[in-house]
């Protein structure tokens, strides 16, 4: 009886199995569980405002760049062709223009320029001869960035424009006026040296200006030697740009 009572009395060397985990998974390795396994995919990186680099060029032009422009300065027009051979004069030019910024690259110009000529045709007399202009320009800033230092100060662009042109003939002999309007395409370069940042600059612009008037191709002055009057206009101007 004795034995039996210690046989009964002594604990079991069997222990039993404890329960799995519950997110362990199958194959005994402990992981995330499979809603919080979150991997890289274009999905998972998708976001409308991710784009950090584009994010902080705004911020850059926010805090650095320029708005809004007026301008104002004066130079000289040329002619070409046969228009320009018998041109003269061209001194001095006048132009006046308001400018808006996109961002660092490109900006909006709209401006209005005049210029006077004169000529003397032997059938006719003197003649002056103004032209005005009234347009709107692109205008692209080249990036200079890795560019030598002054070419970076002098800040070069390009403009592209559409423009409404009119020419006026004061035929002096006649006592006459002939005013003539057309449309044309104009061309131009320039720099922009910083006189105070984001505030004064000065600015050299050469424009070249695609117009074709209702007396390009007369035949009138063919006994001066002129087949037409075919020429294109070139304004070259300096000036001051304020702007904030």
């Amino acid at each position: 009886m004795g034995s039996a009572a210690i046989a009964a009395d002594a604990p079991s060397s069997s222990v039993a199995p404890s329960a799995p985990a519950a997110n362990t998974p199958s194959g005994g390795a402990v992981g995330q569980p499979e809603d919080e396994d979150l991997r890289k995919s274009p999905v998972s990186e998708y976001g409308e405002f991710n784009e950090q680099d584009e994010e902080d060029e705004v911020t850059r032009f926010l805090q650095f760049g320029r708005f809004f422009g007026v301008g104002l300065g004066g130079g000289f027009s040329t002619v070409t062709g046969n228009r320009g051979s018998v041109y003269q004069g061209g001194f001095p030019a006048f132009e006046l223009k308001l400018q808006y910024w996109f961002d660092f690259d490109f900006a909006l110009e709209l401006g209005v320029s005049t210029a006077s000529h004169f000529w003397d045709p032997v059938s006719i007399g003197h003649i002056d001869t103004s032209l005005l202009r009234l347009g709107i320009d692109l205008k692209y800033y080249i990036p200079v960035y890795n560019l030598a230092a002054p070419i970076t100060f002098a800040n070069p662009y390009l403009t592209l424009g559409l423009g409404g042109f009119r020419k006026t003939d004061k035929l002096q002999a006649q006592e006459v006026i002939e005013t003539d309007s057309s449309a044309g395409l104009s061309l131009g370069a320039g720099l922009e040296f910083v006189v105070k940042p984001r505030a004064t600059f000065f600015y050299v612009a050469t424009k070249l200006h695609l117009v074709t008037f209702s007396d390009t191709s007369t035949t009138q002055y063919q006994t001066e030697g002129l087949e037409n009057l075919a020429g294109q206009f070139i304004t070259t101007t300096a000036g001051f740009l304020f702007t904030w």
